[in-house]
């Protein structure tokens, strides 16, 4: 009797702390989080989207996007790009259920493909050291055979949103098409060109 009371006692306390019901299979990850729920949690700076995977990382970015981190943003590239076994064109669809997430998700390519090409074009290829000592290991790197990056097949086939998505400024200042990203806007998102260019 007492194990039954305890053991009930921590699913409670498993439900209240993880949202999720115990069960006796492996526990499911949660959904990430919505476009609406990162708006009301502008302040949050730690992406909710864990795992060391290129899918887990594409979801990273789409919080940090939202949540107008661009440090986040920016620290999350540059994390994939030292991952030189993960091509970008090697990015599993997401086939997320949720049409504004899936949207952005779509679009995150282009900036990860134009970001990582800048870098591979100067003759930095992808998992290159973080310092470079002498013109020696300058002139290695430059060697090595150029592979520029290129998007993933599925982000051609996600549809575009029926209605605009507006993302407003961290402040809640309307954006001006001069400050928004032509690339969302072929999505019908509404949302300010991310600084995602980095080193």
């Amino acid at each position: 009797m007492a194990i039954a009371t305890t053991s009930a006692a921590l699913g409670a306390v498993f439900k209240r702390l993880t949202g999720f019901a115990p069960t006796n299979s492996a526990p499911k990850a949660p959904s990430p989080p919505t476009v609406e729920w990162l708006l009301a949690h502008r302040e949050q700076r730690r992406a909710q989207t864990v795992g060391e995977t290129p899918l887990a990382s594409l979801y990273r970015m789409y919080e940090y996007l939202i949540l107008e981190y661009n440090a986040g943003i920016r620290t999350e590239l540059e994390w994939f790009f030292n991952h030189p076994g993960w091509a970008v064109a090697s990015i599993p669809d997401p086939k997320d259920p949720d049409p504004a997430r899936y949207a952005i998700l779509s679009v995150i390519p282009q900036f990860m493909v134009t970001a990582f090409n800048r870098l591979i074009e100067k003759g930095l290829p992808r998992g290159s050291p973080a310092i470079i000592m002498g013109d020696e290991a300058e002139e290695e790197l430059k060697s090595r055979p150029v592979v520029l990056e290129e998007l993933p097949s599925w982000v051609a086939n996600v549809p575009r949103l029926a209605e605009t998505l507006i993302i407003p400024d961290a402040d809640g200042s309307p954006l001006d098409k001069q400050n928004c990203s032509p690339q969302f806007l072929s999505m019908n998102i509404v949302v300010r060109q991310p600084h995602t260019l980095f080193v």
